[in-house]
């Protein structure tokens, strides 16, 4: 079978979890015999025009081309993000090549979803693997320009002011008229893409009653559409798309495992961290409760994490973690590491302050029989069971997650009942199996539409 993977980024320049997912049922697929290729964007914001070509590598034996693209260079930035006509046409082409029986795509964020629509256009096969809420929420995340969370349901005014609420063109102007009329104004200056792609308004000043309707429709084109969890299904339905998602939950590709030689003694307890070093991850709610509840050296947190990608925020734990003998900033490391870096961790820690989805870190945690400690809030406590196999704690709540930290260490056997809760975890083998046979039930002989359509190979 040969297969078309389109998603945002992909490693080794990209590791977040969408890109690993991606990576991870690529290589899995590649190895159980099918032909596999990756589509995804190499630069996203550099270059001296919108479309700077593209390139060619492989990666553990899966060939990518990434598409490099400077999108604030683009004729109408803003519609670009989530319909890119370039794009399309690059993929008319690439299809045309490679001919691939079924395409799966895991993120539009970078490419849009032109993708969509050009895949349909020549009567192949759609799979879409919902792994953020971008489809719902211009910020990706569903976390609002404030702070607070957004379930989607929003107007578009609504929305448009979320997206524009630190920007001078909208600050300004609230100083002095009523909210609704600066709002209106935008809502209007934000069909016309000759203002809307200068700075102030690139990226945020949005039609969103566009994207909204033209998202809406482009993703129920897709032949299957695949959530991760139940929650992220929940909410596109409450959101009223309407048609079947079937909740596939991650596989994960446990051979790092190999290299774990089992929790290392120590004479305290160790949490961790794990993941992106950004506000939207929590660190600092984590570092703030450690300094609560520890106040020696009965305990130690390590965070591991990339410092240089958000370096004011890096800068700011630093300085919170400065004066206090437990608390370690450990890098970045390679994933084939995991193991080496999990034996050094007793409990983990996922503090997010948005929904999540289905974190991988969490699984893989629990392959090492590691308990973790979670906001109550999305994916995250879908997976951790308060009690069961971790502890939850209140959203961005620094005495809660204090106080779940010290139960951890004043009570000796919690841990060991914890770590007895901890279910199998599900691999990425048994993920492919299932996504084999959507596969080869969605490979039928199809009707050309177009003039790029084609009969499906058999």
């Amino acid at each position: 079978m040969k297969i078309l993977f389109i998603s945002n980024f992909f490693p080794p320049t990209h590791t977040a979890g969408t890109e690993n997912y991606t990576y991870g049922i690529a290589h899995a697929l590649l190895q159980a015999g099918h032909a596999v290729r990756v589509l995804c964007a190499g630069q996203w914001d550099e270059g001296p025009q919108h479309w700077n070509g593209y390139s060619e590598d492989m990666y553990n034996d899966v060939p990518i081309r990434r598409l490099h693209l400077n999108w604030t260079k683009a004729p109408d930035p803003n519609r670009y993000l989530y319909d890119n006509p370039v794009v399309a046409q690059h993929l008319r082409d690439y299809l045309k090549r490679f001919r691939p029986h079924i395409v799966h795509i895991t993120s539009c964020y970078t490419l849009s979803a032109s993708a969509i629509h050009v895949v349909k256009e020549a009567n192949i096969p759609l799979v879409i693997t919902l792994t953020d809420f971008w489809f719902l929420c211009p910020r990706l995340n569903l976390l609002r320009s404030d702070g607070e969370l957004c379930d989607g349901r929003t107007t578009d005014q609504e929305c448009l002011r979320c997206m524009l609420r630190n920007a001078k063109v909208y600050s300004f102007p609230s100083k002095v008229l009523p909210q609704p009329v600066v709002t209106r104004f935008l809502s209007m200056l934000s069909r016309y893409p000759s203002l809307t792609r200068w700075r102030g308004l690139r990226g945020m000043g949005i039609n969103i009653t566009h994207r909204k309707a033209f998202l809406r429709s482009t993703l129920a084109l897709a032949d299957h559409v695949i959530a991760p969890s139940s929650f992220l299904k929940d909410i596109f339905h409450l959101n009223g798309f309407s048609f079947p998602i079937q909740v596939l939950p991650y596989g994960h590709d446990l051979s790092w495992l190999q290299g774990y030689p089992g929790k290392t003694p120590s004479g305290k307890i160790r949490f961790g961290y794990i993941g992106q070093i950004s506000f939207i991850k929590g660190v600092h709610v984590l570092v703030q409760a450690f300094r609560e509840a520890v106040s020696g050296e009965e305990a130690s947190l390590s965070i591991f994490g990339a410092l240089g990608k958000s370096p004011a925020y890096s800068l700011q734990l630093q300085e919170m973690a400065a004066h206090h003998p437990g608390i370690q900033f450990m890098g970045a490391f390679d994933h084939d590491r995991l193991g080496e870096v999990l034996s050094q961790i007793d409990v983990l820690v996922v503090p997010s302050l948005w929904y999540e989805n289905n974190p991988l870190v969490i699984q893989e945690a629990f392959a090492t029989q590691t308990p973790v400690i979670a906001t109550n809030l999305g994916g995250m406590s879908e997976f951790v069971r308060h009690e069961v196999n971790g502890l939850l704690f209140e959203r961005a709540s620094v005495p809660d997650l204090a106080r779940q930290i010290r139960r951890i260490l004043q009570t000796p056997a919690l841990l060991d009942r914890l770590r007895e809760g901890i279910p199998p975890v599900r691999r990425i083998e048994e993920e492919v199996r299932e996504l084999t046979a959507i596969y080869e039930q969605l490979i039928t002989p199809r009707v050309p539409v177009g003039e790029i359509a084609y009969e499906q190979p058999r």
